[in-house]
Parts: C-alpha cells; sequence; structure tokens
C-alpha cells in the first residue's frame, strides 16, 4: 500500500500530546513530526514516562538520573518543546508496573492538556521491539485515549475531572507493522542530529552496548567507543540518520507513522445533523 503523506491537522485546537518511555525516544523516534507541528504554531506537551536512572556508563543512578533528565530538558527545548512531564517510573521495569495504574496517569494528562492529537508508540506493532517499557506505555496510552472520554472512568487524581477525547494519533515504532503515511524530514535532519547530540550520557551508553558486542564477537571497538565519549555527534549522526534512510544510499530521510484520525467522521456525523 502506498504511504500517504503526513500533514499537519487543519484545527484551532493546535495542541498535541506525545508520550514517551525514555529521554531519547522523542529524538529517535518522531522528532521530525513534532518540530514539523511546532513550526506551524502548535503547542507541544511532551511526557516521560521513566527516570532513565540505568541509562549511563560509569555513573551511579541518581547522578544518571540527574544528567538524563537535564540532557532531555536541553534537547526539547532546542526543539521548541511548550511544557515537558515527568513521571519518574524506574526504568527498565515498567513490565513489573501497574498499567491500569499507568492508563490512569495518562487519564489525567490527555484531559489537562486537551489535545487534539497524540504521539505515541503503537500499541499493535510490536515488530522488532524488544524494550517492554515501549510496549507497556503503547498499549496504556491506547486504553487512555478512549477512556478519558468516560465521565466515570477516574485518573490518579481525587475529585472530579471532565471528561475528554483527542481526535486523532500519530503512532510510531521500531517498525510500524502496518504504516499509512509517511514524513520527509530530509530538511529537518541536521535540526534533529543536533539535538539528538545533547543526550550525551544516553549516547554515551548506547555505544558502550556495541563496544560489548565487539568484545564478544572478538572485534575491538575501543578507538570507536574512545571518539564518542570525547564526541558524540558523529554518533548521534549515525543513528538518526540511519533509523530515518528506508533505501539504501537514499539521500532523503523519513519518518513512518500509523495515523489514526476521526476527523472525517465527525465530519459526516455533523451533515447529517445539519439536514
Amino acid at each position: 500500500m502506498k504511504l500517504l503523506k503526513l500533514k499537519v491537522p487543519k484545527t484551532k485546537n493546535r495542541v498535541a500530546l506525545v508520550s514517551v518511555a525514555h529521554a531519547d525516544d522523542v529524538l529517535l523516534f518522531c522528532g521530525g513530526a513534532i518540530t514539523t507541528l511546532i513550526k506551524a504554531g502548535w503547542k507541544v506537551t511532551v511526557v516521560r514516562a521513566t527516570n532513565d536512572r540505568w541509562d549511563s556508563f560509569n555513573l551511579d543512578e541518581s547522578s544518571s538520573i540527574v544528567a538524563n533528565t537535564q540532557e532531555f530538558n536541553s534537547a526539547m527545548a532546542t526543539l521548541g518543546v511548550s511544557k515537558v512531564i515527568d513521571l519518574n517510573l524506574d526504568t527498565d521495569r515498567l513490565g513489573d508496573f501497574s498499567e491500569v495504574t499507568l492508563r490512569s496517569k495518562y487519564i489525567d494528562l490527555i484531559r489537562d492538556v486537551k489535545p487534539y492529537l497524540v504521539i505515541t508508540f503503537d500499541p499493535d506493532s510490536y515488530l522488532y521491539e524488544d524494550n517492554e517499557d515501549h510496549r507497556k506505555v503503547a498499549v496504556s496510552m491506547a486504553e487512555a485515549m478512549w477512556t478519558s472520554g468516560f465521565d466515570k472512568h477516574p485518573g490518579e487524581r481525587p475529585g472530579k475531572i471532565e471528561p475528554f477525547l483527542p481526535v486523532a494519533r500519530w503512532y510510531f515504532g521500531r517498525e510500524v507493522a502496518m504504516p499509512t503515511h509517511i514524513l520527509d524530514v530530509t530538511l529537518q535532519i541536521d535540526e534533529l542530529v543536533a539535538a539528538t547530540s545533547l543526550h550525551e550520557t544516553m549516547l554515551v551508553n548506547m555505544a558502550r552496548q556495541l563496544w560489548l558486542k565487539g568484545q564478544t564477537a572478538g572485534i575491538s571497538l575501543d578507538k570507536f567507543f574512545t571518539n564518542v565519549s570525547t564526541d558524540v555527534s558523529f554518533f548521534s549522526a549515525m543513528i538518526v540518520k540511519k533509523s530515518r534512510q528506508k533505501k539504501a544510499k537514499s539521500k532523503n530521510f523519513f519518518e513512518i507513522y500509523r495515523v489514526i484520525d476521526d476527523i472525517n467522521v465527525l465530519t459526516v456525523l455533523s451533515e447529517l445533523e445539519e439536514k
């Protein structure tokens, strides 16, 4: 099936909520979509589920939390994100965290932020996905996007909160199983690389994982790891471009999404009401 060109929705409610598990998820998966929305005048709120306390090399947990949070905030500010929200759940432990509790947190956020559009992991695209944090965020947010509209569905906070429902969803993943839309981010790629480079702590740890695999395979990556530890920019360019380069040697870069947008259904119902 030919993928459609992803376009910014035409609406007066130009508010988007982006839900991710980790600090670097935004730029590795959907940074192009976010910058496109922001440049079109949208207000974007990003919610990070975990504290990324283990995503570092040669740092203790508390230092890792501080470093990753500071770098996350800097990266989001560089993109022009309006607001950042941290749920501060333990990283790589969401598999043991209650899906219902996480859903309740997202219900509150949806009702507070009142987004027209939600961007998050695809709950149905587990292809090549080995991160349980990503899966838990995907499933919990997917359910929250309809339960937030029930007046008897509680969030976490006490007291009555008026129900609210988003209209559109843009789902991303490591490999979206049934994609519908494509976004050309070629003109934004340098901007995405620069912002990703701000995640220095996570990039060094990512390079360390490759170094460890090299040790297992008997391949020396000492120079590579030393270079990344000194300057992450070339490694940032490598992973940002690779994740968006769908054809070998292609000069263009793309983000792929599965889009669900109820605006057509709402329009038809409105037209019927007028008859």
